[in-house]
């Protein structure tokens, strides 16, 4: 009976030593996915800031060409505006000189009919 005893302390010894082992083992092989995960997560972190950096870039570049057309845009309907007021305004000399009473008739009409819309009080 007591070589019984015996056999079956001794193999709760040894159990107890390959699980401690193991446990060894399995807090390595955490300890090195808590790395390789902390690695990845920095890599993640890396490859998205470019990808945002050169988004704003992107949209940067995009900003400034737009404005760039706006302003080119912008300048040939000023430039357009000013040849056809310059046009109308030769025609409009053109008529007072062919027909001046007329013309003087027109503006008389025009200024009395402001001063009656401008006087004009409810």
């Amino acid at each position: 009976m007591a070589s019984t005893v015996a056999s079956k302390t001794k193999p709760q010894a040894t159990d107890t030593s390959d699980v401690s082992a193991q446990l060894e083992l399995i807090k390595a092989d955490i300890a090195q996915l808590t790395t390789l995960l902390g690695q990845l997560t920095s890599h993640k972190k890396d490859e998205a800031s470019a990808r945002v950096k050169q988004g704003v870039s992107d949209l940067k570049n995009t900003a400034s060409e737009q404005a760039t057309y706006a302003r080119v845009r912008a300048a040939e309907a000023g430039e357009q505006v000013q040849d056809m007021a310059e046009q109308y305004y030769g025609q409009a000399e053109d008529a007072v000189r062919k027909q001046p009473a007329l013309a003087v008739g027109i503006a008389a009409g025009l200024g009395f009919l402001v001063g009656m819309m401008t006087t004009r009080r409810n």
